[in-house]
């Protein structure tokens, strides 16, 4: 449920820029590695976590790239359309 919830909070973001993503990724991990500490939560629990903002960090890394090659390529945006993105 804790990764469930994480992961709506997450698309809510959409509009978002990228640093407010990240500071959203890395605040939900340190709070969980604080929770883990305290044992408030289970290591299974963690390890989810964990999945999910890599998972996140990819969504991330992967719009960085669109955005380096809408920028870098003359109709970037019609490529990215016919490959689906």
């Amino acid at each position: 449920m804790v990764v469930w919830n994480c992961f709506v909070v997450l698309r809510k973001q959409k509009r978002k820029n990228m640093k407010e993503k990240f500071e959203f990724i890395y605040n939900t991990v340190k709070m969980n590695m604080e929770k883990l500490d305290k044992k408030q939560i289970s290591v299974d629990q963690a390890k989810a976590m964990a999945s999910l903002a890599k998972q996140a960090n990819n969504v991330l890394t992967t719009q960085l790239d669109a955005g380096k090659f809408i920028a870098n390529i003359k109709d970037a945006k019609t490529h990215l359309n016919e490959v689906g993105l």
